[in-house]
């Protein structure tokens, strides 16, 4: 007889199961190496794992890019309207550096939930570290390479 008993929150790991990291990998590569490696594999990482919020863990790493462009926007249309200076937009900018990490922090506290239980019922759990490692090294050349240098899309994804 099997166990009919499920705990509702329990992830349900998906047949790439195998391939889950703590949540922490998703985050340190959104903080060193930017957007571009941080978004999918928070999305990733959660349907991996069956995560319970992977649908608001997705739309919330999607609004990242928009949003990001429309705080850009914003800085422009200050800049435009003389509140901001030539010499106050570093700092203002910093506002963009701000709303990246944010989203980054929610992502990984909404997966870590998931990620305790699944690490809790025996799931496989791997290390991230060298994909981390390896994009802190190569990710400013992937980065110019995707973008070309436009400046536009290195606040995007960087």
């Amino acid at each position: 007889m099997s166990a009919t008993y499920r705990i509702q929150d329990e992830p349900r790991p998906g047949a790439l199961g195998h391939l889950v990291v703590n949540p922490v990998f998703p985050l340190l590569a959104f903080m060193m190496a930017g957007v571009w490696l941080g978004v999918p594999w928070f999305i990733f990482n959660g349907f991996a794992m069956g995560s319970v919020s992977r649908r608001k863990e997705t739309l919330l790493a999607v609004l990242v890019v928009p949003g990001t462009l429309l705080l850009f926007m914003l800085l422009g249309v200050l800049m435009k309207l003389d509140v901001l200076t030539k010499a106050s937009l570093p700092y203002a900018l910093v506002g963009i550096t701000v709303w990246k990490l944010a989203v980054g922090y929610v992502l990984y506290n909404l997966q870590q939930r998931s990620f305790a239980l699944h690490e809790y019922y025996g799931g496989v759990v791997r290390n991230g570290a060298l994909v981390l490692v390896a994009s802190i090294f190569l990710g400013s050349r992937v980065i110019m390479e995707l973008t070309g240098g436009n400046k536009l899309l290195l606040v995007l994804l960087g």
